[in-house]
């Protein structure tokens, strides 16, 4: 069986290495807008879509299967991993990291100028020490929960 071709993975112009899941069968506009983004990042290496998220970093795990590495307090990668709710027009930040000073910013600013006007972006859980709350006073569409 021939692998399904996505058009826009083809055209980015970013440097990152793009995975996507066989299981995704159409790519969601937002979910484009939001791959698009986050690969003009020069930091993001690597990037992985699955039917429901995204992960993206500067470095990937060790092992048999490579996942971007956004896991809280990392002390050299900087990535983010995004769940994304399409039926509600909502992602959710599920865990970012920036072991370099101002790429959590600029991660947070390539994703939520991915968003329409319609989705929001929600924070479950808040460890950042007042990461998130600069951040919602920056994006009227993300909200802490």
């Amino acid at each position: 069986m021939r692998k399904k071709k996505f058009p826009i993975i083809d055209d980015l112009a970013g440097n990152a290495t793009i995975k996507i899941n066989p299981q995704v069968k159409d790519l969601h506009p937002v979910v484009e807008q939001l791959i698009i983004m986050i690969s003009h990042l020069n930091f993001i290496n690597f990037i992985r879509i699955s039917p429901e998220d995204i992960q993206a970093s500067s470095e990937l795990t060790q092992g048999r299967v490579k996942i971007p590495i956004s896991e809280q307090n990392h002390p050299t990668a900087s990535g983010v991993h995004l769940i994304i709710h399409k039926d509600f027009n909502d992602i959710q930040f599920y865990e970012i990291n920036s072991a370099v000073k101002g790429h959590g910013g600029k991660m947070v600013d390539a994703i939520m100028k991915a968003l329409p006007e319609n989705w929001r972006a929600t924070v479950v859980m808040d460890w950042s020490q007042g990461f998130w709350e600069k951040m919602t006073e920056k994006y009227s569409n993300l909200e802490l929960l």
